[in-house]
């Protein structure tokens, strides 16, 4: 799932499928609306359609959505998708437990095979129900571990359906992203995770203080073994890039639309475990980061946050990203922060009170993830200035913050982040786990947040100037969506000429800048296509 950056890594949003290269922008693309007079027309027929489910969704499939910035590989393809793998691999699945084992055929005593699970039936039914959160009914005493538990026990339940399928897994999600019409994805894997914790455990078996950082890293990376990992990390992704283009038809005449999605990968360091594992993770990411290997482009920490080694680790895993950051500042870093509310196990008053702090300020964050504790962290609104001044951005998946937490409406912090000025992205996290996607999420954006036309628009924009792929960006300032960069200072995106020579160059030379033109492009099309409804 890796590709290196040296190599042509396929940027398929950008100027050649936007038409610049070849001379035209899209046939639809419309000039923006300076005045927001078809932006206000578009917000009167929103209002008018929110109550129409059918209506609303057509709206909301079709608005330009930018980037996905939260999205775990592991846990975004639907389970139908799973269940195919594991049939035409022969495995096997657990009556019991539903869990996925590797077979062989003919299956052992209580499992039966997973082509068993093709059909409509019971059996489907059961597995799909156990791999994600279909029909699943959160508790009417507000309980948020059932859900939580729920949520994060699928993931052990078809984690052998999905090896040896990269390839498939990122296909179907190009498709997806397509589909409801967003043109980046930058989606969390954990390449060589496995092999990493063994090498840890035969050259540095003891687990590191905050003094023993230089020590550990420099052993680690000197290691002829390690670096040998980064390489087979990079290589691996190199192949699963190029077989999901391969399987998608990309470099056919007739290539499909999931062509043109960007996919960019962060690595997923694994916090529940012991920290020598955790700090080891992190290295290998910022490494491969580090030197533009395999489309990786940041960093971040996954599992529960409330694991009781997350919890009891946290300030150590936050110094340890800050020790990286100090030798490789130009590595970008997401962390999960504040995925956290009262009642979950182990959960105490004083875990709320500086996760996403801690990541801040001690991590060195460029994005948090979730941020769900806001009001109870230590001083919000100094929090909120912080992350304001530092450019901070928050993902927010308000899809699974309601199935794992139990947060939604006035008690998601969503527009106490927009009011105090920090940048929010919509996400997904999970997609197939959820049974949702982009789409979905800003419905419920509008539904359950309120949030406006021009509200979505600047989250869209946010996603993508906050995104780590490569290149410029295409607005002067950041967080600020008034003046492109001086290349493109007096052009607009318009259906009916080209951009001048000198932006034309800027946007050939920057992956992120031809996003956001596209973005910017897609939405004067949507603009003029509903402000006259």
């Amino acid at each position: 799932m890796r590709t290196r950056h040296g190599t042509r890594w396929p940027v398929l949003a950008g100027l050649t499928a936007l038409g610049v290269a070849a001379g035209v922008l899209p046939a639809a693309a419309a000039p923006p609306d300076p005045d927001g007079r078809e932006q206000a027309r578009v917000q009167v027929y929103l209002a008018r359609i929110v109550d129409s489910p059918g209506e609303l969704g057509r709206f909301m499939t079709e608005l330009p959505k930018g980037a996905d910035l939260h999205h775990h590989l592991g846990g975004a393809v639907r389970p139908e998708s799973l269940i195919g793998y594991a049939a035409r691999d022969g495995k096997c699945i657990d009556t019991t437990t539903y869990v996925a084992t590797a077979g062989p055929l003919p299956c052992a005593t209580g499992q039966r095979p997973a082509r068993d699970a093709v059909a409509p039936g019971a059996f489907r039914q059961r597995v799909i129900e156990a791999w994600s959160m279909q029909g699943f009914v959160l508790p009417p005493d507000g309980d948020p571990q059932p859900g939580h538990d729920h949520f994060f026990d699928t993931f052990g339940k078809f984690d052998e359906a999905e090896t040896g399928h990269d390839a498939d897994m990122l296909a179907e999600v190009a498709r997806a992203a397509a589909k409801e019409h967003s043109s980046y994805l930058e989606t969390l894997t954990t390449p060589e995770a496995g092999p990493l914790d063994q090498l840890v455990d035969r050259i540095l078996p003891k687990d590191p203080g905050p003094a023993d950082f230089a020590r550990f890293h420099a052993t680690l990376t000197a290691n002829p073994q390690f670096q040998a990992l980064v390489r087979q990390a990079a290589d691996d992704t190199d192949r699963s890039v190029r077989d999901y283009r391969k399987q998608l038809g990309c470099d056919t005449p007739s290539a499909p639309e999931a062509c043109r999605v960007a996919i960019r990968f962060d690595y997923q360091v694994l916090r529940a475990m012991d920290p020598r594992y955790v700090f080891a993770q992190q290295i290998l990411g910022f490494e491969l980061v580090r030197g533009h290997l395999g489309g990786l482009v940041g960093v971040n920490m996954v599992q529960p946050e409330d694991a009781p080694v997350a919890l009891r680790d946290y300030t150590l895993h936050m110094k340890m990203v800050g020790f990286l950051k100090s030798r490789a500042p130009e590595v970008r870093v997401s962390l999960h922060a504040g995925e956290l509310v009262k009642g979950l196990g182990g959960v105490g008053g004083r875990d709320l009170t500086f996760h996403i702090n801690e990541a801040v300020a001690v991590a060195g964050a460029d994005r948090i993830g979730h941020g769900v504790d806001f009001a109870q962290e230590r001083d919000p609104a100094a929090l909120a200035a912080r992350m304001r001044k530092q450019h901070v951005l928050v993902e927010a998946p308000l899809i699974s913050n309601a199935q794992i937490l139990r947060v939604s409406g006035d008690r998601h912090p969503l527009r106490s982040y927009l009011d105090a000025g920090v940048p929010v992205a919509l996400a997904t996290d999970d997609p197939g786990v959820s049974r949702s996607d982009l789409t979905a999420v800003f419905q419920q954006a509008v539904t359950d947040q309120r949030l406006t036309v021009a509200q979505l628009r600047k989250l869209a924009r946010a996603s993508l100037d906050h995104a780590f792929i490569e290149g410029p960006n295409l607005w002067k300032e950041q967080d600020s969506y008034g003046t492109f960069a001086k290349p493109c200072r007096n052009d607009t995106p318009d259906a009916h000429r080209l951009p001048s020579a000198g932006c034309r160059t800027f946007l050939a030379a920057s992956p992120k800048a031809s996003l956001q033109w596209k973005l910017e492009a897609d939405w004067g099309t949507f603009l003029n296509r509903y402000a006259h409804r």
